[in-house]
């Protein structure tokens, strides 16, 4: 019960977060969080790592299924499970129901969203809550797998990099780009050099800026002005 309530704990926290987050700092008028003290006392405060509580361990931990001589954990097994029923979840909810498609009409074009109706500051207000539920998933997900450091948020930058190669406003693109970046690096790591492991996301993205800057998956189309 314990362990079910940790796993639900920072989804919803974040979820409250995201929606009600946007709305204080759009509204926020004081210069102080603009001032250089402000900034250096928020990075000398976040610059200070304590002793955590103990975490309790994953039940998952330490199993393994094997298919011949390939070797998967099972905390990896429901990474990958979680990652497509999420996706899957998320095609469901942008495709076939209202909050989805009005999501998608507001990010396409405020203007007309609002002249049919929509609430668009309710709809980002959504959106930002939807996001940071889905980043707490993912954190839950890879948590028994990763350490936490002061550089983990840069894996956000790959993650942009799988959102420009498979395609912006594409879940199918998104999906693509970060399988294909994903096993670049594997395979980078294997037969390159040390280093171009974590470098071959941002080869992958400058290739793909030069032959197709709309994606694989691309949504984008011309107009005639």
């Amino acid at each position: 019960m314990k362990r079910c309530q940790l796993t639900i704990l920072p989804t919803v926290v974040l979820t409250l977060v995201g929606l009600l987050a946007p709305n204080r700092l759009a509204n926020a008028q004081s210069p102080s969080y603009q001032s250089p003290n402000f900034y250096a006392a928020s990075q000398a405060g976040g610059g200070q790592f304590r002793p955590a509580p103990p975490f309790p361990a994953s039940p998952l931990a330490g199993g393994v299924v094997r298919f011949g001589e390939v070797a998967i954990g099972y905390e990896n097994i429901a990474i990958i499970a979680g990652t497509v029923i999420l996706c899957l979840a998320l095609f469901l909810f942008f495709s076939f129901t209202r909050l989805g498609v009005a999501m998608q009409a507001a990010s396409q074009n405020q203007l007309a969203a609002y002249y049919c109706g929509i609430p668009v500051k309710r709809v980002f207000s959504i959106i930002w809550a939807l996001s940071a539920a889905i980043a707490a998933t993912a954190g839950v997900l890879v948590a028994p797998i990763t350490l936490v450091d002061p550089l983990m948020g840069f894996v956000g930058i790959k993650a942009f990099a799988a959102a420009v190669v498979g395609g912006f406003g594409s879940l199918q693109g998104a999906m693509a780009g970060g399988l294909l970046i994903g096993i670049a690096e594997q395979f980078a790591g294997l037969y390159l050099p040390t280093g171009f492991s974590d470098t071959s996301a941002y080869v992958i993205l400058l290739l793909m800026l030069f032959i197709r800057p709309e994606g694989i998956f691309a949504t984008m189309q011309r107009k005639k002005v």
